[in-house]
């Protein structure tokens, strides 16, 4: 894959729709290129002027594919008032380009908090009013039907301390509650039930559950407790077999350890619903396993 960056002209110092001056490129992926910018029509003295303004490019694209784009945006708007939501501002489109006008968070992604300054480690307080941002911003879009199917710490974006995080990136994010498209989303995040076609379709919302789970056990340890949670995966596999196995794996408290194996359900249906995985992280006394235990 090529980044869209090697085939995008540089739009730093340019000024689009006469009113973003793009400043600075934030990020490049295979779909898109995100730039940071300043509102020219917003109070020079505010924070609100910034803006992140993503730009995809239309020339190859099938109408389908322009279409999933166009779904992605509307979907985020749904749930953009959320605070714990990115915040879509406007879209536009031209003949070449979409510019999707995002809220500008200055933390970076949960991905470089967990494991590039390992921000959390033996740090409850801080950990635990993170999680509970990032499962507020799920419920909210559970509560207006949406699945978000790629929940990952590269698609969360924080404050500079890292005590707050914004769901962002609803690139994969549906309506259906129940879905037959197996394999979307990122592995490691991906419940069982999302890689076996055989069993048949699958509740997307219990999906994201499975990934919150992965998400907090990379929070508390900076470690993936799997690759994909299949059979062949031989850390998945001793998990099925040893429920024990993450407790014995990762410094983790045995209440936090109960926490996870109540996400890790193999039965979606059995899966610990939001508002009482809210409650089990209130109530958690630590994440980190005490010296004595």
């Amino acid at each position: 894959m090529t980044c869209a960056s090697k085939s995008l002209p540089n739009f730093t110092d340019c000024t689009f729709d006469g009113r973003y001056e793009l400043t600075k490129m934030l990020g490049s992926g295979y779909y898109g290129v995100v730039y940071k910018a300043v509102d020219l029509r917003a109070d020079p003295e505010s924070d609100s002027r910034l803006r992140a303004i993503k730009i995809i490019k239309k020339e190859g694209r099938t109408p389908a594919e322009l279409e999933n784009i166009r779904r992605e945006v509307t979907l985020h708007g749904f749930v953009s008032d959320h605070p714990s939501v990115v915040t879509v501002h406007d879209n536009i489109e031209d003949d070449k380009y979409f510019y999707i006008i995002l809220e500008y968070i200055p933390g970076g992604d949960l991905f470089d908090q967990i494991n590039g300054k390992q921000l959390y480690i033996n740090n409850d307080g801080l950990l635990r009013s993170a999680f509970l941002s990032l499962i507020d911003a799920v419920e909210a879009c559970h509560d207006l039907k949406i699945a978000h199917r790629d929940l990952k710490p590269e698609n969360v974006l924080t404050t500079p301390d890292g005590s707050k995080v914004f769901l962002a990136d609803f690139g994969l994010a549906t309506t259906k509650r129940v879905s037959d498209e197996f394999g979307a989303g990122t592995s490691i995040y991906m419940a069982p039930e999302c890689f076996n076609s055989t069993a048949g379709p699958y509740c997307t919302r219990t999906a994201d559950i499975w990934a919150l789970g992965v998400i907090l056990a990379n929070m508390i340890s900076s470690r993936n407790p799997w690759q994909k949670a299949i059979w062949k995966d031989k850390d998945y596999t001793r998990y099925v077999n040893d429920h024990n196995y993450l407790y014995e794996m990762m410094p983790i408290s045995k209440e936090a350890h109960a926490v996870l194996q109540r996400i890790f359900t193999i039965n979606p249906l059995r899966r610990i619903s939001l508002p009482k995985l809210r409650k089990a992280i209130v109530n958690l006394t630590t994440f980190f396993r005490p010296v004595d235990e």
